[in-house]
């Protein structure tokens, strides 16, 4: 079992599967999705379920999210009680397609708070999610 928490929020068709292999790899994984259903399925399987974004990013320095658009992604991430205002985050890792302008935003608004973004979209599907085969881009 890996000593580091690691945490993951939107667990729905891409990160539920990614989640799953971090899962399957033994590491400990805090999850955060607005779907129960999503998140009760990884509970099952290990992971410790968590409340919201913020609480997610409270328990793992590095945070992992795959969602859908980019305008989730801004507020998951910068909202109130997003992964930004979490006491733990140092690291957030963007498995979504956010784009360049969305991803530059959100790193001039983390800037000051030293919390590192990174912008890695993923290729490869579902299956790629599945089977562990995505390439990721940085």
């Amino acid at each position: 079992m890996s000593s580091e928490t690691v945490g993951f929020v939107g667990i729905g068709r891409m990160g539920g599967p990614m989640c799953g292999r971090l899962l399957d790899a033994g590491h400990r994984v805090v999850v955060f999705d607005v779907d129960a259903g999503a998140r009760a399925a990884l509970a099952a399987r290990g992971a410790v379920e968590a409340t919201s974004p913020e609480d997610v990013a409270s328990q793992a320095s590095v945070v992992l999210i795959s969602l859908p658009t980019p305008a989730i992604v801004e507020t998951v991430v910068l909202g109130p009680r997003g992964v930004s205002t979490g006491s733990r985050v140092k690291v957030i890792i963007d498995l979504s397609t956010t784009g360049p302008s969305a991803a530059a935003r959100i790193a001039a608004a983390l800037g000051p708070s030293g919390v590192a973004w990174v912008d890695a979209p993923v290729s490869g599907g579902v299956k790629g999610a599945r089977d562990g085969t995505l390439a990721v881009m940085v």
